[in-house]
């Protein structure tokens, strides 16, 4: 089936967070993204500039590779365009909770992501950079599909309302004042959130003030990129098996 004009036009115009939002739709790049999508029953149709391209379970539609390229957000992508509805998010937890306050570079975002299942956070609460943004679906490679995960507009709201769910809420910080974080030890029951701040500017001061536990990874330079410190801090957290001091 050969892709029409007017829907060209209309996904091209999925670039565009507006769009995404006001359709619920957004596109992903390449094979190995169109393949994870897939597990998720949320891949409408491809797009593909490969006449020879079959799939038995999905719709393909054809177009030009000139196509493609006003598709794509790459200087040169792949000839395989997919489209998606948006993920599901479900409004209840049941693992630990990766909180992103103000995140600002998306290949920051999509290396937490994938950082954040293979340490079983789960559920992933992002305030900040778009979650559908393309450079955010790449660095994911594909994990979001795997994630229960959302943009917050009231992340205070969010976190008070977990706090009384009895979650403990730790908190990464640059600050003398906070403990080391090898030294907090949690309960095999114990419900985590972990929140990272912003890369420059790190967690806004309201957060702050919610927070349960204040921890800092001990480094000889000024800082670490957020995802590391996220990867460090998530790892360790994990080990539910070590009881509270």
């Amino acid at each position: 089936m050969k892709l029409t004009n007017q829907e060209f036009l209309d996904l091209k115009k999925l670039k565009i967070k507006k769009f995404r939002d006001q359709n619920d739709y957004f596109l992903i790049e390449g094979l190995h993204l169109i393949e994870e999508a897939k597990k998720s029953n949320l891949l409408k149709f491809i797009i593909t500039s490969n006449n020879n391209y079959q799939d038995q379970n999905i719709k393909i539609k054809y177009t030009s590779y000139k196509n493609i390229l006003q598709l794509s957000t790459t200087k040169t992508p792949q000839e395989y365009i997919g489209l998606c509805q948006k993920i599901k998010f479900k409004d209840y937890f049941n693992n630990n909770i990766l909180v992103l306050n103000n995140i600002n570079d998306p290949g920051n975002l999509g290396t937490l992501i994938r950082t954040a299942l293979a340490f079983n956070f789960n559920d992933i609460i992002v305030e900040g950079v778009d979650i559908y943004n393309s450079k955010v679906l790449r660095s994911s490679q594909g994990a979001i599909f795997s994630a229960n995960i959302f943009n917050t507009k009231n992340l205070i709201k969010d976190l008070k309302f977990l706090k009384n769910q009895k979650y403990k809420i730790v908190g990464s910080l640059l600050d003398k004042k906070a403990q080391h974080y090898q030294n907090l030890l949690f309960n095999q029951n114990d419900k985590i959130i972990l929140v990272l701040g912003n890369e420059s500017k790190g967690i806004t001061k309201n957060i702050i003030k919610l927070l349960d536990f204040k921890i800092y990874i001990p480094i000889n330079f000024e800082s670490l990129n957020v995802a590391v410190a996220g990867g460090i801090l998530m790892a360790h957290l994990s080990k539910k098996d070590l009881m509270q001091q």
